[in-house]
């Protein structure tokens, strides 16, 4: 006798997402499944209606808002006590996806081999090429949720997950007996689902992605997602504590407190604390007034940090003063910025167009091959790479060009205008480094 497959589907209105959810669900090649939807108080007569079109479908109703994590906690406490096999499994969906035919049978396939908690592929509904979901991780540090988004060639199944999504994922009943129900109560809504199935995995239960198994996600249907730039001071206080959001501090504060290794948790929670008073002071109408503040309270830090980096550099000098000798200056990025300037107006050889080479000598490319000139980012433009006397004595017209490039009186307006040839191109190059 197969196993038994209890189909969970949260709901809050909707109601022709949830319809269309049980058509699909009734029409998989796998028989023993039982629908439940788990209505957690919705308005639109979602809890009648299922009753009135699908008599078989077991219909959970609440008076009150429940959220995702209760709504779903309800239908599995349900299975809980319907439940006396240990092979039965729990498959969590959501409304707002679609699967095909096989998608209850390939899930079950997998999860019967290795006894575990089995997530599929997810799907962009609207391109189905897209893949939004091949695997989902919990990184500590930093603190992020980083997603597959690409298949693994000749592998069918992925099994270094950190958590599963809570749509489409099937649970054998007996891990969901040992490490217990959604906690609705901590986690009303955004991260119960990867809560539950870090707690899952804590206690042994291995969590998969099937490659085979496809779920299509309308997530154009996706609560509260986290922006960036300025806004409304309402609309960011939403995105920071709304329960919809996905950004939600509270939660992601308390998910920190139960599953952070010890060693990463203090450093979450000040990122979380820094975090949110930076979105609602420097993202909101409020940052024409706090800058100023900030300002000012950065400045000590920024000459204390400006202080030590150049004491970091004075302490360096020495050295590179041994190492390089004189060639030191042909390098001036290298001295400390705060003498660098007078430095290279003064003693440095400045940069050098092809024209000043051209007219110098027609030694120019035996310059470069023996690395006396170096060519830089910017077609025809060029800088020393070391001052040795025995160039100079070799080729006579090389001190004429070292005193072309020297000139201050030049040297800035070269610096200037190589610095506009730069920003028209791409490439890095910084002149002062050659």
């Amino acid at each position: 006798m197969s196993a038994r497959v209890y189909a969970i589907i949260p709901v809050y209105n909707r109601l022709e997402f949830t319809l269309n959810c049980i058509k699909l669900l009734r029409t998989q090649n796998y028989e023993c499944i039982t629908i439940i939807v788990s209505d957690g108080g919705s308005t639109d007569g979602t809890a009648s209606e299922v009753q009135r079109r699908y008599p078989e479908v077991v219909v959970l109703a609440s008076q009150e808002e429940l959220w995702w994590a209760g709504s779903m906690k309800l239908g599995i406490e349900y299975v809980l006590n319907m439940s006396h096999s240990e092979s039965d499994y729990v498959l969590m969906m959501n409304n707002d996806t679609e699967i095909g035919s096989d998608y209850v049978a390939t899930l079950v396939e997998v999860a019967d081999d290795h006894g575990a908690a089995v997530g599929a592929t997810i799907v962009d509904s609207r391109d189905p090429t897209c893949i939004l979901d091949a695997g989902e991780y919990v990184c500590w540090n930093p603190y992020s949720f980083p997603l597959k988004s690409s298949l693994e060639p000749d592998r069918d199944i992925l099994d270094d997950v950190s958590v599963l999504p809570g749509r489409g994922s099937l649970v054998p009943l007996r891990w969901v007996r040992m490490a217990g129900n959604v906690d609705a109560d901590t986690f009303p809504h955004y991260l119960a689902d990867y809560e539950f199935f870090y707690r899952l995995r804590i206690k042994g239960c291995p969590l998969l992605v099937s490659y085979r198994a496809r779920l299509q996600a309308h997530i154009e249907e996706t609560g509260l997602v986290p922006t960036v730039g300025l806004a409304s001071f309402a609309s960011v206080w939403s995105q920071l504590f709304a329960r919809r959001s996905m950004g939600n501090v509270i939660d992601h504060w308390r998910f920190v407190a139960r599953h952070a290794p010890p060693k990463h948790r203090l450093a979450i929670h000040a990122r979380l604390a820094a975090n949110t008073c930076f979105q609602l002071l420097f993202r909101t109408p409020a940052r024409p007034f706090v800058l100023p503040f900030y300002w000012l309270a950065m400045l000590p830090l920024r000459i204390v940090a400006y202080g030590l980096a150049q004491l970091r550099a004075y302490a360096t000098l020495p050295s590179l003063i041994r190492r390089y000798g004189k060639q030191l200056l042909c390098h001036p990025k290298r001295l400390p910025s705060s003498i660098r300037l007078p430095i290279y107006l003064c003693l440095c050889p400045g940069l050098l167009h092809r024209h000043d080479l051209e007219h110098a000598s027609s030694c120019f490319e035996q310059w470069l091959q023996e690395g006396i000139l170096i060519p830089l980012a910017c077609p025809g433009w060029f800088a020393f790479t070391r001052l040795k006397r025995a160039d100079f004595v070799r080729y006579p017209s090389l001190r004429w060009l070292f005193l072309r490039s020297w000139n201050p009186l030049t040297k800035l307006m070269r610096l200037n205008r190589y610095g506009r040839t730069r920003s028209t191109r791409s490439g890095p190059a910084v002149p002062l480094s050659s």
